[in-house]
């Protein structure tokens, strides 16, 4: 096992995951509920990208921009459209509101584009050796990217006031508005970010492997791992649970369980046991089923903290 690769490729793996996640848990914190399309919106923002920046010749990094800011909008509209007769029932009707708008925007995007494999237009240039482990550029980007992302969103949330109103409507809503905070301004607000950060993760995503309209259905499960993990409607414990899920299923697939396999049977019975990687799904569940008995509530707690 090349420890220094599988240690970058967890690090890659979680970034991706974890700035899809955030919206995701944005959305889980202040409107309760689990909003199944929100993987969609992210395959939509990827197709935006390409779009973009194949057919109209646009630079990748503004084609992606754009495609954050035309998503945001999107956010906000599906929200006063669907979700906004939804906002004092119960979690149950927004969340299959949700999950038949996933459905809608799938096909819709596979009408638009069709089932085929695309890629962006950027330049091939050949990748980077480090400390052993090959790295291509689009993945330092990605990582770079990734990084600025969050640093950017964790001084909006801790010193901005929209982000102080935000963390103070995940906390009690009832109690913000009465204290005179326009929390359907905040809802906005959260739908602008929460889906244009999920666009960024799309497209990310799509640069570093390929664009399919069922890359949403590959990314779900483990998008609401991280959550879980992470703690329902913890920001912060989003990144966490990235982190924790890129490096379970990275090193979970890398690791030689011979040793542990010889020594249950009590002699050298095999001579390599890896799990393949078909079985990276199952290594989330496996993760998200260990969290959950050892911290119920997930790793952190449920605010925007």
């Amino acid at each position: 096992m090349n420890f220094v690769q599988v240690l970058v490729n967890s690090l890659i793996t979680a970034s991706e995951l974890g700035i899809i996640a955030i919206g995701l848990t944005l959305t889980l914190s202040l409107l309760r509920f689990a909003n199944f399309a929100h993987v969609e919106t992210a395959v939509a923002g990827a197709y935006i990208a390409w779009a973009l920046n194949v057919p109209l010749g646009l630079n990748f990094g503004v084609a992606v921009l754009v495609a954050i800011l035309v998503m945001g909008v999107f956010g906000i509209l599906i929200d006063r459209v669907v979700f906004r007769i939804f906002r004092n029932s119960d979690d149950v009707a927004p969340m299959i509101a949700s999950l038949g708008l996933s459905i809608a925007i799938r096909n819709s995007v596979q009408a638009t584009f069709g089932p085929r494999f695309l890629r962006y237009d950027f330049g091939i240039a050949p990748g980077i050796k480090m400390m052993g482990a090959f790295v291509t550029r689009q993945q330092l980007w990605i990582l770079c990217i990734v990084a600025v992302a969050l640093f950017g969103f964790h001084l909006l949330l801790q010193y901005s006031t929209i982000g102080k109103a935000m963390r103070a409507t995940a906390t009690n809503r009832d109690l913000a508005q009465a204290s005179g905070v326009d929390t359907e301004w905040v809802i906005a607000w959260v739908w602008f970010l929460g889906t244009g950060f999920a666009a960024l993760g799309g497209a990310l995503v799509a640069w570093d492997t390929q664009l399919v309209p069922d890359l949403g259905f590959n990314l779900v499960i483990p998008i609401f791992c991280v959550v879980l993990i992470g703690g329902v409607g913890s920001v912060y414990g989003a990144l966490l649970g990235a982190v924790v899920v890129g490096f379970a299923v990275n090193f979970g697939v890398a690791i030689d369980l011979a040793p542990l396999v010889n020594r249950i049977g009590g002699r050298d019975v095999v001579g390599l046991v890896r799990i393949p990687a078909e079985y990276k799904p199952a290594i989330v569940y496996a993760a998200v089923i260990l969290v959950l008995l050892l911290r119920p509530s997930g790793l952190m707690r449920r605010e925007l903290d």
